[in-house]
């Protein structure tokens, strides 16, 4: 079993898993939500076995929810059965490849067609051009780790990646893609990211998000029809911190139907 530690501060227990380690600071990933902290090494400690398989349970209720959503609303038989229905492709674009292999590992259980590409979030809008020039996506998440530190909202110096994360939409919109933009991760400036171009993103209220919630959000685009507009309610219940998780603008949904 892979050894992750906890906050000790932390009531919720989230797992961590340590990425880097400089003199008495540590860097760290959350195991499954998109989260990035810097503490110092007395403030962490080992998790026990029995938080590592709650929070592992946890994720694979979630993972089940999600599929039996659109397993129960026949979207994938429907796809099976009735080739006239072109879903919306997806490019996912993920600062942590295990976040990636398990979002791309649900939409190929959905049935969705999705891209996945692993970039490191400061390097996202240095990479965007080159990964579009190869791709064109009717959908992209945009998404990794990112933290708030509680130093004042507006001000995007006070997070790790919500800068990264503008910056690689504008230079989606530079090169006149018409894609929709789910963008963020735990924390992030949800004001800021749809403000500059996302139609979905995190976090209104500043609380950590899910692995598995930008995914879910593109899929709910992809399935709906380019007549109408997202329904947000439909999938809200899905997404772990419900709309202090997620939030977004008027859109409309990507799947057409040939003639």
């Amino acid at each position: 079993m892979d050894e992750y530690v906890v906050i000790k501060k932390d009531v919720n227990s989230i797992l961590y898993k340590i990425v880097k380690e400089e003199d008495e600071q540590v860097t760290l990933y959350g195991k499954y939500y998109r989260t990035i902290k810097v503490v110092n090494k007395n403030e962490i400690r080992k998790a026990s076995n029995e938080e590592i398989e709650k929070e592992a349970k946890r994720n694979q209720l979630l993972y089940n929810q999600y599929y039996n959503y659109y397993n129960k609303n026949n979207i994938i038989q429907r796809k099976e059965r009735n080739k006239r229905s072109i879903l919306g492709t997806i490019l996912h674009i993920d600062g942590d490849q295990e976040y990636l292999d398990r979002c791309m590992e649900l939409y190929k259980e959905v049935g969705i067609h999705a891209y996945g590409v692993s970039i490191n979030e400061e390097e996202m809008p240095f990479r965007i051009h080159k990964v579009l020039s190869q791709i064109i996506p009717d959908i992209i998440v945009i998404t990794g780790h990112d933290s708030y530190n509680g130093k004042g909202k507006s001000d995007l110096n006070n997070y790790t990646n919500t800068k990264n994360f503008i910056k690689t939409i504008l230079e989606i919109k530079k090169q006149g893609c018409n894609a929709h933009i789910v963008a963020g991760a735990c924390q992030s400036n949800f004001e800021a990211l749809i403000l500059n171009g996302a139609s979905f993103a995190s976090s209104p209220k500043r609380i950590n998000v899910h692995t598995f919630d930008p995914a879910v959000i593109a899929i709910q685009i992809s399935i709906t029809s380019f007549l109408e507009k997202v329904d947000m309610n439909k999938i809200i219940k899905f997404i772990d911190g419900g709309k202090d998780a997620y939030g977004g603008v008027e859109t409309l949904g990507k799947m057409k139907m040939l003639l």
